[in-house]
């Protein structure tokens, strides 16, 4: 009895084993590697396949690829023997004016500001200062620089490549001239028979508010944080400037141009200025805006050139009556006013390292 017992014991456990055998089998032949190790070919390497020896295929004879077919190397790229070029591919018209203005004005403007000088909205708002077309250094450099940036961006500007195509870059770099141009132009450069309007008045007809055409009281390079370079013509709206081209009123009439205002000479700032403004800064702004001046945008900007950026009467007016999310600061009296702007307008004589940004083509 007890070896009937035992045999069966044993075919049991055979019928066990075999059934984990099997089902070892089945797993291992559902692990086949060949959607893991395909028969492809890796980038510069040989192959038995082809009688060359070479994976990589030579193109088809008599056929370009996608993107390659450019028979003007500068039309697409803005350089001549690896250097930026001076002038445009093709010639200007009025259209291509046209459309570089209403490409600058979409992708531009909001760190070049409308009047190219390197102050748009943003910038104003914290962002590192752009480049000024109104200064120097951009008023030398060929077109083919314009070009260039907008294809493959510089500093902390990106590239423009997938929002421009080539002949929108070429003609936001004729536009990029015209504003640098219009901030010397002369009257006797409008042809003969041609009226000059004041810009207030193109202002009116347009709908836009008589604000529109005044000047632009904004940061030259040489204020703005990190710019070496001075600017070489004033910020001043795009348009031919009214008070140097419109003839004089006749006798017994006056002028409907309003004059430029004369710009008071600049106070000499000093140290002990500097340094009450900074424990004023301490006291009550510090908290939003770090002691680096960097804030924490976009709810607390950047302070860093503000007064440069903004002017010293807008930086007060907010510490005064506030501007939204940012509290009122009546108790601040008006020499604390002073030091405070002070402070802003040179905060490292107080001994804040405030790292300026690099200027953006």
């Amino acid at each position: 009895m007890r070896g009937a017992e035992t045999k069966t014991m044993m075919q049991r456990v055979n019928q066990i084993a075999l059934l984990g055998a099997l089902s070892g089998v089945s797993l291992l032949a559902g692990c086949r590697q060949d959607m893991h190790d395909q028969p492809k070919f890796y980038p510069q390497r040989g192959t038995a396949f082809y009688v060359d020896g070479r994976s990589v295929r030579p193109q088809v004879a008599n056929t370009v690829g996608r993107n390659q077919l450019h028979d003007d190397s500068y039309f697409y790229t803005g350089l001549i023997a690896g250097k930026e070029g001076e002038g445009l591919p093709f010639p200007v018209t009025l259209q291509v004016l046209a459309k570089g203005q209403e490409r600058y004005n979409v992708y531009c403007t909001p760190c070049h500001s409308r009047v190219g000088n390197g102050a748009g909205m943003i910038v104003q708002r914290g962002y590192s200062p752009a480049g000024n077309f109104q200064g120097g250094r951009l008023r030398a450099v060929g077109l083919g620089h314009f070009f260039n940036v907008m294809t493959n961006g510089y500093g902390s500007m990106p590239d423009y490549a997938a929002q421009l195509t080539p002949a929108d870059r070429w003609a936001v770099a004729a536009y990029i001239r015209a504003l640098q141009l219009s901030q010397s132009a002369q009257r006797s450069d409008v042809p003969s028979g041609v009226d000059v309007k004041p810009i207030k008045s193109i202002a009116a007809s347009e709908g836009l508010p008589e604000s529109f055409g005044d000047d632009w009281d904004v940061a030259t390079p040489a204020e703005m944080p990190g710019a070496a370079v001075p600017s070489s013509a004033p910020a001043t709206s795009s348009a031919p400037a009214p008070a140097a081209t419109t003839p004089a009123p006749a006798a017994g009439t006056t002028s409907s141009v309003t004059p430029v205002p004369v710009k008071p000479e600049k106070k000499e700032i000093t140290v002990a200025e500097v340094k009450a403004g900074l424990a004023i800064y301490e006291k009550n702004c510090q908290v939003c805006h770090t002691a680096q001046l960097t804030g924490h945008p976009p709810t607390f900007p950047s302070l860093v050139g503000v007064v440069q950026r903004l002017g010293a009467e807008h930086v007060k007016n907010n510490v005064i009556h506030g501007a939204p999310p940012m509290p009122a600061f009546p108790q601040i009296s008006t020499t604390e006013l002073e030091q405070l702007v002070a402070f802003l307008t040179v905060p490292s004589k107080a001994g804040v390292a405030t790292a300026p940004s690099t200027p953006r083509n």
